[in-house]
């Protein structure tokens, strides 16, 4: 679904794999790129504010799946550093 854009859906189907098992870190990945990129597009909008909140949500997912996975995400980990979404280094 989120290859044809339909995020929302995608969404929901990621929400539901975890209710079925909380440690899924791709399903938390997933989230948290649909999220920057609708980030990116309310950015590129003008809607900084928005953006902010977008980016957040993606800052959360991405922190829940690096405390899962903390070996992964190597990139993600940067752009939360340097964003100052991230005030911690090690996920143990």
């Amino acid at each position: 679904h989120t290859s044809n854009g339909e995020h929302e859906k995608a969404l929901e189907y990621y929400e539901q794999a975890l209710e079925t098992n909380p440690n899924l870190p791709q399903a938390l990945n997933n989230m948290a790129v649909i999220y920057h990129y609708q980030g990116e597009r309310a950015k590129e909008a003008g809607d900084e504010d928005g953006a902010n909140k977008l980016f957040d949500q993606a800052a959360d997912y991405w922190k829940r799946a690096i405390q899962i996975d903390p070996n992964n995400y190597l990139e993600v980990q940067n752009w939360l550093k340097t964003t100052g979404r991230m005030q911690r280094d090690i996920f143990f």
